[in-house]
């Protein structure tokens, strides 16, 4: 079953018997609808309402990314499986300070830890100059179970971004993207984080729709009209092995060409070319394998083990990458 169908070029959507069919250019595509789970539109798509009907009819999600590389909406499938229960039971974790920040200092801790494991790489390695930021975060990191509420929490991921940024040009010289910005990106790296971390967002969203949690929900960032904010939460800790590590990984093998950018009046975003060739790597990095399960099913389980903790079942534990 291909669970996620990236389109990253201008292309035709509909429905042809009970397939997906796909038209880009000349070329045309057949998809069973049954194979599918999510489609992310990258670029710009024709479809018609009877394709969103099979897909609804299926359980197929559709995702859609506006021209700047961020996420804009999505199809959502009915749903088959509500369960009333677990969204009671998760809005009393939310209303119950202690529990609450229990939940969040944990997505912090394994974001943290995530980071701190992709620097430890490079100091193993024999990279000195990873010791500091290190050390730097490992301090940090003690100051979590502190937190008493979710804005010194924030405040303290803040903080260990900027330790963890500052770490990149030690690692490869164009790592060196300076400050962090978002909307627009100012360079290919920040181009490259921004866009990365949406398709960890949508994907994370996904998988949140095959429990029983509501998706507005959130322990970490705060709850807004109209904001899957859950999936903000669990992107946190695989973030650093989905994003980061496959930027780390681009940039080393001189993958980046620019080609893949189109930069002008400080303003960088992926061309067609370079949506196209990030989504595919960032798919193959999604199906690889880590301790017998691929990345994808690590973020289903991710939400299995918050549900499990709504429902009191068990404690919830964030990802954490062993070095």
């Amino acid at each position: 079953m291909m669970e996620t169908l990236f389109i990253s070029r201008e292309a035709q959507l509909r429905q042809h018997e009970n397939t997906l069919q796909i038209k880009m250019g000349d070329q045309v595509r057949s998809l069973p609808i049954e194979k599918l789970s999510h489609v992310v539109l990258l670029s710009e798509s024709r479809l018609n309402s009877r394709l969103l009907g099979l897909c609804g009819k299926h359980g197929v999600r559709l995702s859609v990314f506006d021209y700047y590389g961020y996420f804009k909406g999505a199809f959502e499938p009915y749903d088959h499986n509500p369960a009333g229960k677990v969204k009671l039971k998760q809005a009393e974790l939310l209303l119950d300070d202690v529990r609450r920040m229990s939940v969040a200092r944990e997505v912090v801790r394994g974001a943290a830890h995530n980071m701190l494991a992709n620097l430890r790489y490079y100091q193993y390695r024999g990279n000195e100059a990873m010791k500091q930021p290190v050390f730097d975060m490992q301090k940090l990191l003690a100051t979590i179970a502190r937190a008493v509420d979710t804005n010194t929490l924030m405040g303290i991921e803040g903080q260990l971004h900027q330790y963890y940024y500052a770490a990149w040009p030690a690692i490869h010289a164009e790592l060196d993207f300076g400050k962090r910005v978002r909307r627009p990106p100012n360079n290919p790296i920040n181009c490259l984080l921004s866009f990365l971390n949406q398709l960890v967002y949508t994907v994370v969203r996904h998988e949140i729709s095959k429990t029983h949690l509501e998706e507005t929900f959130s322990v970490l960032h705060s709850p807004g009209y109209g904001r899957a904010s859950l999936s903000l939460d669990l992107a946190e800790p695989f973030k650093p092995v989905l994003t980061d590590m496959l930027i780390f990984r681009m940039v080393q093998r001189r993958m980046l060409d620019e080609s893949w950018f189109e930069q002008h009046d400080n303003v960088c975003l992926l061309s067609e070319t370079g949506r196209r060739h990030v989504a595919e790597q960032f798919s193959l990095r999604l199906e690889e394998q880590y301790q017998g399960r691929s990345f994808r099913n690590w973020i289903y389980r991710e939400a299995l083990g918050l549900e499990r903790e709504v429902l009191g079942a068990g404690e919830y534990e964030a990802f954490k990458r062993r070095v």
